[in-house]
């Protein structure tokens, strides 16, 4: 399928086109900057308030239980390990060491 020819513009047609496309390159990158600077400033603003919220609750929470002390716990088993009863050799070998004396 071939194209109609497209039709001839004249020096100021052409100069007219340059010139609004070049406005509305320059427009969109000005709104684009406005819009970024805007959503910056918000999310800057949102992650203040966030942070003076998480403040003032563990400020809140230093106040409420003033004796909470910090340090590191290990958590003993609540009963003695239990013996592997599946190898004969070592509950033998255990009884004759425990074994009724004479």
């Amino acid at each position: 399928m071939k194209l109609p020819p497209l039709p001839n513009t004249s020096l100021l047609g052409r100069l007219g086109l340059v010139l609004t496309s070049t406005m509305a390159i320059v427009a969109g990158f000005a709104l684009a900057s406005v819009l970024f600077v805007v959503l910056l400033i918000a999310g800057l603003a949102a992650g203040g308030w966030l942070w003076w919220q998480y403040r003032r609750i563990v400020n809140h929470a230093r106040r409420a239980a003033p004796g909470i002390i910090e340090g590191d716990y290990t958590v003993e088993p609540a009963q003695p390990l239990l013996e592997d009863q599946r190898t004969p050799a070592r509950r033998t070998a255990s009884n004759h060491h425990h074994g009724p004396q004479r």
